[in-house]
């Protein structure tokens, strides 16, 4: 199915693999769609592509109002630009650091954290994960695999509903056939609109 309306029809799918340019609008149209699907309390994002103010003031752009719980998993070096600090952040948000985009046991740790005290509250929930490009960049590939195993069980397990960005054309083909396998669902973008496949 292709048009921006295939996402609609991801449904109850716990987790999405997007595919498509690591910086594009109509990506970051469908990453908020998809983020907004429900009635989504609280959201956490894994970003290592913008800042948290970038990410946040980008929501209220194309979203409105933001969830009642905001949490966004970055490095310490994630303030890019000039001047910015947390402080700049409205209260709804919060910030968690790691050392390293390859730290993947910390990002484990945060989004399970997270998902269980969230998932304790019956708390609609949605996660954004921007990008596992970034991530293939620190380390293998089968560590990657191993990880979005582990993380998609967790986010399944609580029902929690997630997408992981990749951006295809950064990666070889077996690459990114191993990093599809991982998922129920994959929304690519491509010039005529999104093409969704459930598996």
């Amino acid at each position: 199915m292709s048009s921006a309306g295939a996402l609609d029809d991801i449904g109850d799918v716990s987790n999405v693999l997007v595919l498509g340019p690591s910086v594009d609008e109509s990506v970051d149209t469908g990453c908020k769609r998809l983020l907004t699907a429900g009635d989504e309390e609280a959201v956490l994002v894994v970003s290592f592509m913008l800042s948290p103010k970038q990410w946040v003031d980008g929501w209220v752009e194309r979203v409105g109002d933001l969830p009642e719980e905001l949490v966004v998993v970055t490095t310490s070096d994630a303030f890019t630009q000039p001047g910015e600090t947390e402080d700049d952040l409205p209260d709804p948000v919060t910030v968690e650091y790691l050392s390293s985009p390859g730290d993947l046991t910390g990002i484990g740790m945060v989004v399970s954290k997270y998902l269980e005290r969230w998932h304790e509250a019956d708390r609609e929930m949605a996660v954004c994960f921007d990008s596992l490009t970034t991530l293939l960049q620190y380390g293998e590939t089968h560590s990657i695999y191993r990880f979005l195993h582990l993380i998609t069980t967790r986010i399944s397990g609580a029902d929690a509903r997630a997408h992981f960005h990749l951006d295809p054309d950064t990666q070889d083909k077996q690459t990114v056939s191993t990093i599809t396998s991982t998922f129920q669902a994959i929304a690519r973008h491509t010039d005529s609109g999104w093409e969704v496949k459930r598996r």
